[in-house]
């Protein structure tokens, strides 16, 4: 026969519980910048045809982002003002 006590004859606990201690987190990186530019001139950019396209490219799809944000918070506008009337 088995020994089926359920918690009878236990004290209760009165020591608490602590938490288990947090990892120490990992150092950030360092953080790297890029240099600025003296007097407000640009620096000389390289008239290398690839870097030029890329260049052009993400031009492009930034004002393609840019025109659907747009499109997009006037849809969110129109169709709130449409819940209001």
């Amino acid at each position: 026969m088995a020994n089926c006590s359920h918690g009878r004859g236990r004290t209760a606990r009165t020591v608490p519980v602590q938490a288990p201690a947090a990892a120490p987190r990992p150092a950030e990186p360092p953080v790297r910048r890029w240099p600025h530019p003296v007097n407000g001139a640009e620096p000389i950019r390289e008239t290398d045809g690839t870097l030029h396209y890329i260049r052009c490219a993400l031009s492009y799809q930034n004002q393609l982002l840019a025109d659907i944000k747009a499109l997009l918070e006037q849809l969110v506008a129109d169709q709130n003002d449409a819940k209001e009337t």
